[in-house]
């Protein structure tokens, strides 16, 4: 029941750090998770995600409160060994240097570009072969989308016409460039943080890994975090870090257990039944989050990938056939390409994320539990603004595990946000406009010719737009007495407690946080173990 570690999640953070922590076999180490194993075959294949993500076996949904015209969001979140590594869509951008240095210049030592990229490169297995930015020899195998496809060959083509350039790595430059997306996926299979760091290790004697184990509460002696109550199997069970305790749940988990810890807002935590320990008015606040416009197509004149995967049958024929080549459209993720583009002429840089992949879908939702691919040729199209300066929260409403949260997305809240919404959207109907791309184009099925001004776009992208499942910011670092955490990712006000995961980022680091994250917990590790060294 004593350790010197006690990890809360085993997602992109927190199977990092279990490797990392139990290196030394002096250390003792509790992984704890949730959810249960990730041992199902359906996890190693990237398309997999399309069921998991809909399981509620591997998942766990928060649902937002209504926003726009009364939409709905249920946001997915992994709920197993691996985490969200294990369910998402396995993109892997990292962002680049201006989104860390400005992290450092915020008043956050130690987390610039040059930590950043030192931790990409030791983590990497990268099949473009290793480079100034680029790692090999590391635990995750990263590969890019194969073979070419000819619709996705059109459409980079057509976006070279607007000044993207055609990059083999798209993590090489912060040009506007557009390519075939780059995933943590290896010999056709999904890398998760579970298959890179934890599984490897797992028969260390030092490290303890306990599925089926929800965190409730931190405890405390006073003001130092020393241990955690789970609810495993039926049985309450108290657990003790000598140490410290790490808490890795995510940004939607962690903040909502500091809250039930007594740590946050007090109006907050009193009203929700919570004795408070620790004034912290920023847990569960500054949450940040993609959300931009869908676009889909039906297409003339080229099958895509609607041909191998609009039935049963012929999904059982791709699916024999990605088990004997490992490529083709089973083998990445929701989207094979990827790009990145100056909505706004003004900007210095790409300002807005695009993923096209020839698949159309009559459901544009994956979390609605009904997508179905379309049965003839189709196209999907996505963009959102990269960084965007909207923020919501996620507080709780009880102080057990089982309420629900209260979840306020408060998507394109800022005119930066609405400005960039319209202009991306615009930038990649002109894009879908050029040949060659556009003698492919039958129709714009989503949203609609119809929707040409300004207020039609912003309605559109707000009631049925995309969201990226990108969730950050609810325990953000910062070097303010308000901050959640310092620049040891430290809870401020309290001893022996750190959050390491996506939470504590304070801005979009350009795109997915699936890359971001688990270099974060990198370094962390590094942290941690000099703090107690």
């Amino acid at each position: 029941m004593n350790f010197d570690y006690i990890i809360v999640g085993a997602g992109a953070a927190g199977c990092v750090l279990a490797n990392r922590l139990s290196e030394d076999p002096a250390n003792q180490v509790l992984l704890l998770e949730a959810g249960g194993s990730d041992r199902s075959p359906v996890i190693l294949v990237p398309k997999g995600f399309y069921f998991t993500m809909t399981d509620p076996k591997y998942t766990k949904k928060f649902a937002t409160q209504p926003f726009g015209t009364g939409s709905v969001e249920q946001w997915s979140r992994g709920r197993m060994i691996g985490g969200s590594t294990g369910v998402n869509g396995m993109v892997w951008n990292r962002g680049w240097k201006p989104d860390y240095d400005s992290i450092e210049a915020a008043g956050n030592p130690g987390w610039g570009w040059d930590t950043f990229v030192g931790a990409y490169k030791s983590i990497e297995d990268h099949a473009l072969g290793a480079s100034n930015t680029r790692g090999v020899g590391g635990p995750v195998g990263i590969s890019v989308a194969s073979p070419p496809e000819e619709v996705s060959e059109a459409f980079m083509d057509a976006a070279g016409k607007l000044g993207m350039n055609r990059e083999d790595d798209l993590n090489g430059s912060d040009n506007e460039r557009v390519g075939y997306v780059s995933s943590n996926i290896a010999n056709g299979l999904r890398v998760s943080a579970a298959e890179a760091y934890l599984h490897p290790v797992r028969q260390r004697p030092n490290l303890t890994v306990l599925s089926h184990s929800e965190v409730g509460y931190v405890l405390f002696d006073g003001k130092r975090a020393t241990g955690v109550r789970v609810e495993r199997k039926g049985v309450t069970v108290d657990y003790s870090a000598r140490k410290e305790v790490l808490l890795a749940g995510g940004s939607l988990d962690t903040p909502l257990l500091l809250e039930r810890s007594g740590i946050g807002d007090p109006d907050q935590l009193r009203s929700a039944g919570v004795k408070v320990v620790v004034d912290s008015p920023n847990v569960g606040e500054r949450l940040h989050e993609h959300h931009g416009t869908s676009f889909q197509f039906s297409m003339q004149g080229a099958d895509g990938y609607n041909k191998q995967l609009s039935n049963v049958s012929r999904q059982v024929l791709t699916g024999t056939k990605y088990l004997m080549q490992r490529d083709g459209v089973m083998s990445f993720g929701g989207y094979n390409v990827l790009m990145y583009y100056k909505s706004d002429p003004k900007s210095d840089r790409p300002d807005t994320q695009g993923f096209f992949t020839p698949i159309s879908t009559a459901a544009a939702s994956l979390t609605s539990g009904k997508v179905k691919v379309d049965k003839n040729p189709g196209m999907m199209f996505l963009t959102y603004p990269l960084r965007p300066t909207s923020t919501g929260s996620i507080h709780i409403t009880g102080n057990l595990p089982s309420n629900k949260p209260t979840v306020i997305a408060n998507f394109l809240e800022t005119e930066h946000d609405r400005r960039l919404v319209v202009l991306g959207a615009r930038k990649g109907r002109e894009i879908m406009a050029q040949s060659p791309i556009s003698r492919l184009v039958r129709e714009e099925t989503l949203p609609g010719t119809d929707y040409t001004t300004d207020e039609q776009i912003l309605e559109n992208a707000l009631n049925r737009g995309g969201t990226g499942y990108h969730t950050l910011g609810t325990c953000a670092m910062g070097p303010n007495d308000d901050d959640v955490v310092d620049a040891r990712l430290r809870v401020r006000g309290v001893e022996g407690l750190r959050v390491v995961d996506a939470s504590v980022f304070p801005h979009m680091p350009s795109g997915n946080n699936n890359a971001p994250t688990q270099a974060l917990a990198w370094h962390a590790a590094q942290l941690i173990l000099e703090d107690n060294s």
